[in-house]
């Protein structure tokens, strides 16, 4: 069971890389047997980020130093970023590229053709662009070469990045679920000069019970405020300086002073002599103050975004103690969801109980007119599957991606959901790709603006076909580059915004395919440390799109025929659009609004654990599993339905089912009954977590498990009927009655990202 003893959370250490101030570049490590040293593969190093080197050195050596005073089992790794990293620009600039000039080479004579043929993009790209693009492979591949098994994902927030951060680790150390967490940062910036240079920064932060000699401080204090206002700790005694760790402006500097006078509290400038390095100044202003000598007691660091609400946490030199909190049980209230063709929770269950599902035919027509399909295989920037899950729904690009922000806009219109109160303390944390389509091309603007250029001069003067394409395509980009700033942890203020939540913490999080799971783990805690009151926890991937088509096709990942999870003739999964959001409170604040629970979220388990960036790990899924169980007094045996990851692959079929017998045993009276809700709705990646714990969720209210579309003979090497193990031809009613029902769902990802979730009903 989670402890919950009085501790404090030291700050071991920090070390950071800065851009030259000659041209603002970084020494990125180009010594190939550094990529050795790190444990990355021949078959990566053209498809990592140029940030990964740099972060792998600092945080190898961070580690190396404190390894004996941390324990590498229970230690987290996050990441901070942003949208747009170098590897995702040059991905999405290939594929577009290569989708405009092949749509404009089809309506056009064969000698424009030739000519437009020389604009293809050169740069082959690797099998392993799908990978290296996520934020995500950059923390894993940091958990993987410094040893580490806890937690690893990434995170954006804006210019709140790095004080967000502190706050997840806060709660993950405050509930004990870390025992140490390395907080990674990087601006990796489009364009870096010597005002705007690439920087790095790692901090290391640890759960203890007694002083640590060559701790650099201790973490004392993480909340939110409104702009307006300090917390009401920030004028007591001994906290004699705050930090504006992210100056946008002049205006909010002066905004800041203003507001600080008032408390007689000194404000510390050197924020605004530090190089422009974006997300990662205020890392940089946190070591500068732990250089400085002890002359200050404590430090407020205050971040004053745009936003209502200012994440803040106080550094004391001296050892301090955290007040002991009380359990808090925490509980699902509501939830909607829109997959496919299937909007909102009954249209979900019809779904999920039909013969039919929401996966169907691709129209090809969508993605680039059909010239990138290939039925026989896949060829670099090409896609060979026919079949997807894709969002009803109109508005899409030209890549056949819907706008998230209008799918989610939706999504919340329709939903009648609980009068939330508008003060209280509250998160709203996103599953998503880092990298929206969007945010991409508007810093491509220019070098696509270029490239239509190029092909208008071509083309030359005319009304065809191809020029009316081309121009669909320059509206496209006009649009993209008009466009206001649209990063991920957006989607999070959206959300935010329609529910008029005023101390309100908004983020994104991606954590590969078990993202929304990393986003309910983290809200979960966040909630259970006390820190907050309500949580909002949402998920948004449309991968159903030629961008992720071709790069999942080139690494062969997608099904050829259809996803076929326990069967023979599984071979890949098939891509599906989502959108799903829950709400989260503590049980007591459930009762006192009145708020109908839905499920009680007992425990989850997680580990990052894997032998490659790709392949599963059942050592991982099972250190997930038996994770989760540690923390609950539900056992294995009260475990009634494992809704599985499933993605139809030979392999991770294999590996998952010996991971679950490995945990649940056979099962000799009553079978263990096995979902696979990616055979009804394809894989829809971040949004998988959580459609999943909708599925449960459903499946408690009307007490039964649904069925899978089980397609073809299953492998008898699974020996699913000698276990005992049910995979669901039919729908099943639950044997234990209402109040006593328990199910479990697995959430696996990229890099070895595992997690293990288990819920309960709760007889109101």
């Amino acid at each position: 069971m989670t402890s919950y003893t009085p501790t404090a959370i030291a700050l071991l250490d920090c070390a950071q890389l800065v851009g030259s101030p000659k041209d603002g570049s970084l020494a990125v490590l180009e010594d190939q047997k550094q990529y050795a040293k790190y444990a990355i593969p021949p078959i990566y190093r053209t498809a990592i980020n140029r940030m990964q080197l740099p972060l792998l050195q600092l945080s190898y050596e961070l580690i190396e130093s404190h390894r004996s005073t941390i324990e590498q089992d229970r230690t987290d790794v996050i990441l901070c970023t942003h949208a747009g990293t170098d590897r995702q620009l040059a991905n999405h600039y290939r594929v577009t590229a290569n989708a405009m000039i092949r749509q404009l080479m089809q309506l056009s004579e064969t000698q424009t053709a030739q000519k437009l043929a020389s604009l293809l993009p050169t740069q082959i790209g690797s099998s392993h662009d799908k990978v290296g693009e996520m934020a995500t492979t950059m923390a894993t591949r940091i958990a993987q070469s410094c040893k580490l098994t806890g937690r690893a994902f990434a995170i954006e927030a804006g210019n709140d990045s790095f004080s967000e951060a502190i706050a997840l680790a806060y709660d993950s150390l405050r509930t004990n679920q870390a025992q140490s967490v390395l907080i990674a940062i990087a601006n990796d910036t489009s364009e870096h000069t010597t005002h705007q240079r690439l920087a790095a920064s790692v901090i290391l932060l640890k759960r203890c019970d007694h002083p640590i000699a060559d701790a650099k401080g201790y973490l004392s204090h993480v909340s939110t405020c409104e702009r307006e206002a300090l917390p009401a700790h920030a004028n007591s005694a001994g906290v004699h300086s705050i930090v504006l760790c992210n100056p946008s402006s002049a205006s909010l500097t002066e905004q800041l002073k203003t507001t600080i006078n008032t408390h007689n509290i000194e404000l510390d400038h050197r924020a605004n002599i530090l190089p422009d390095t974006g997300i990662v100044c205020g890392a940089l202003v946190l070591n500068n103050w732990l250089k400085k000598p002890n002359t200050h007691a404590q430090a407020l660091f205050s971040n004053m975004p745009d936003s209502q609400a200012a994440m803040t946490f106080t550094i004391c030199r001296e050892y301090k103690t955290i007040e002991r909190q009380e359990h808090n049980t925490v509980v699902l209230c509501d939830k909607q969801i829109w997959l496919a063709n299937r909007f909102g929770e009954k249209a979900y269950w019809s779904g999920l109980t039909d013969q039919i599902g929401g996966i169907s035919t691709l129209q090809h027509e969508l993605y680039s007119e059909g010239t990138l399909f290939k039925a026989n295989g896949a060829q670099h920037d090409s896609y060979y599957c026919h079949t997807a899950a894709k969002l009803n729904t109109d508005g899409l690009d030209l890549l056949a991606q819907p706008q998230p922000k209008e799918v989610l806009a939706h999504t919340l219109q329709q939903w009648q959901t609980l009068n939330l109160p508008k003060n209280a303390k509250s998160m709203v944390i996103t599953a998503t790709n880092l990298g929206p389509f969007i945010e991409r091309r508007k810093l491509l603007a220019a070098k696509l603006h270029a490239l239509y250029s190029q092909c208008n001069e071509i083309l030359g003067t005319g009304n065809g076909a191809a020029h009316v394409c081309l121009q669909k395509w320059l509206t496209q980009f006009n649009k993209d580059a008009l466009s206001e700033d649209f990063q991920a942890s957006n989607l999070s203020r959206q959300v935010a915004t329609h529910f008029e939540l005023n101390d309100c913490q908004h983020l994104a999080i991606e954590a590969a395919c078990a993202g929304s799971i990393a986003a309910l783990d983290c809200a979960k805690n966040a909630i259970s440390s006390g820190r907050i009151d309500v949580a909002i926890v949402a998920a948004v991937e449309l991968p159903a799109n030629l961008h992720d088509l071709s790069l999942c096709s080139s690494q062969q990942m997608l099904s050829r025929d259809v996803i076929a999870t326990f069967c023979e003739t599984a071979d890949g999964f098939t891509p599906g659009d989502g959108c799903a959001l829950v709400i989260l409170t503590k049980r007591q604040l459930a009762t006192k609004y009145h708020w109908s629970v839905l499920a009680e979220l007992n425990a989850i388990g997680s580990s990052t654990l894997s032998k490659s960036m790709i392949a599963p790990n059942s050592e991982g899924q099972i250190h997930a599993m038996d994770h989760a169980f540690s923390q609950t007094p539900v056992k294995p045996a009260h475990v009634e339905f494992v809704e599985t990851h499933g993605t139809g692959t030979a392999v991770g079929d294999a590996v998952e089912v010996a991971a679950i017998s490995s945990v649940y045993g056979p099962r000799q009276q009553h079978t263990l009954k096995l979902g696979a809700l990616k055979t009804q709705f394809g894989h829809t990646f971040a949004v998988a977590g959580l459609a999943s714990v909708i599925k449960v969720i459903l499946s408690f209210e009307h007490g039964q498990v649904p069925r899978n579309l089980i397609r073809g003979e299953l492998r008898s090497d699974l020996q699913l009927s000698q276990l005992g193990y049910d995979p669901m031809h039919d729908e099943k009613t639950y044997i234990a009655p209402k109040g006593m029902r328990h199910a479990a769902i697995n959430g696996f990802g990229t890099g070895g990202v595992n997690y293990h979730v288990i819920m309960s009903d709760f007889a109101q």
